[in-house]
């Protein structure tokens, strides 16, 4: 990525007409808010989610004391789109931002504008990834930060939040702790191109067995696949020729960037506990989107494969009874993150979200989504897909080439490489998930053009 906005202890004014409105349900003790982001961390790289090539104590913590999402879809897997989705809880085709580095249309409420209007003191910190003249970053009372590598800017984040946090702040607070890592395997991509020999590559994790490109994928697909197309594609393009150890030593040296930023969040952490600020706030942990990891022989973002769309998402704080719980069943989004820091803090939620407040599975009651929506732009207008992700089936569509579907059964085949569009005998449930995902793009009014015109 290029051009990070990230600042350092940089205030600026802010005028929130608006946002007085959602501070009228605001009544009685609320909790502090706290909500810790990493950037392309897939929904397995952590230990509490049984991976035993890396350690994450810090966000194993979380798990432990609180509530860990299983099965959460990120509204579009890069980084700013994404990111706007968080910050909104609507859709990518409604924020406006379709790539990276474009503003959230104005008028639309944002976190920090809710928040701060609501008598919170909202506080931001580390990647931002929207440009800086957007109000939605200046809603944040203060911005704190480093430089755009997680190298340099995570560890100076943690401890400035961790010194802000040391201050005495006034309640109630919300505080975003956003950092980079593990981001920098992007960076690591373009200086390591592979075919290198790696001392104890056994100690190495092992290639994924999906690592098989179908050769029968959306046409879409693999035209991103061709090196220098654009920034994202390069990487892909990299791996395509890469062995089976080249992978590894990426998968080895992307655990150790997890781990890097996992010990940032400790430090975070440690001071919340220090201050005894962990008994009065809420904690939400998720990473922006995923990391290819190989599987497919796709490594970075921008793909609808599991590894890419699927993220963590814990919810943690105190009054939290089913601590340590993992919830399989909901079905989640990143969507659902500002709903639920609404219903803790007792605000009313802006009334067009997509999101759901998550309050009630975190107490243990259903959920009852049935689907969660990701979309995704490969550069320009002419190349675009929407994903629709039930609790056992995928469904990817683009708006042309050929093959342009994939159905997958999650149940029977995790690792997605059986693509039932192509089988005759799945067309009832192909048609199925058409119209669903037909419904929620007149839903919300997503200009996504189908590649068929009739119905299912």
């Amino acid at each position: 990525m290029s051009n990070e906005e990230i600042v350092l202890l940089t205030r600026r004014t802010f005028v929130g007409t608006a946002a007085t409105s959602f501070a009228q349900n605001a009544a009685g003790p609320r909790p502090n808010l706290l909500l810790i982001l990493t950037d392309q961390q897939s929904h397995s790289v952590l230990t509490c989610a049984g991976n035993p090539w890396l350690k994450t104590p810090a966000m194993d913590s979380l798990a432990a004391t609180g509530v860990r999402f299983a099965e959460t879809i990120c509204p579009y897997p890069v980084c700013s789109p994404s990111r706007g989705s968080i910050f909104t809880g609507r859709m990518p085709h409604e924020t406006g931002v379709r790539v990276n580095q474009q503003s959230i249309v104005a008028g639309m409420p944002t976190m920090g504008e809710i928040f701060r209007g609501a008598g919170y003191q909202t506080v931001y910190g580390g990647k931002w990834h929207l440009p800086k003249s957007f109000d939605g970053m200046t809603a944040f009372d203060k911005l704190i930060g480093g430089s755009s590598q997680g190298g340099d800017m995570d560890g100076p984040l943690a401890s400035t939040c961790a010194k802000w946090l040391r201050g005495n702040p006034k309640d109630p607070f919300l505080m975003v702790a956003s950092f980079m890592n593990p981001h920098d395997i992007c960076e690591w991509i373009r200086q390591h191109p592979g075919t290198h020999e790696y001392p104890g590559i056994d100690r190495f994790p092992p290639v994924p067995g999906n690592m098989a490109v179908d050769p029968n994928e959306p046409e879409f697909i693999q035209y991103h696949r061709t090196a220098g197309y654009d920034k994202m594609s390069e990487g892909v393009g990299i791996a395509a020729a890469w062995r089976r150890d080249d992978v590894r030593k990426y998968l080895h040296d992307y655990y150790r960037l997890v781990e890097d930023v996992d010990r940032q969040i400790g430090v975070v952490l440690a001071a919340l506990r220090e201050t005894k600020l962990d008994q009065k706030t809420i904690v939400v942990f998720a990473s922006d989107h995923g990391e290819g990891m190989g599987g497919h022989r796709w490594v970075q973002k921008a793909s609808f494969y599991e590894e890419s769309v699927r993220v963590p998402l814990i919810v943690s704080g105190p009054g939290i009874t089913r601590r340590g719980a993992v919830d399989r069943y909901s079905l989640t989004s990143l969507v659902d993150i500002l709903p639920t820091f609404c219903d803790y803090a007792n605000i009313a939620a802006p009334k067009d979200v997509r999101g759901t407040s998550l309050r009630a599975a975190v107490e243990g009651r259903p959920l009852g989504r049935k689907f969660a929506v990701s979309e995704l732009r490969y550069g320009d207008e002419k190349r675009e897909g929407r994903m629709l992700r039930g609790v056992r089936h995928k469904y990817v569509v683009f708006n042309g080439g050929a093959r342009p579907e994939q159905l997958f059964d999650l149940m029977t085949d995790p690792g997605e490489v059986q693509n039932l569009a192509l089988d005759k005998s799945a067309e009832p449930l192909l048609r199925q998930h058409r119209d669903l995902l037909r419904g929620w793009i007149e839903e919300t009014r997503d200009d996504f053009s189908l590649p068929f015109r009739e119905r299912g």
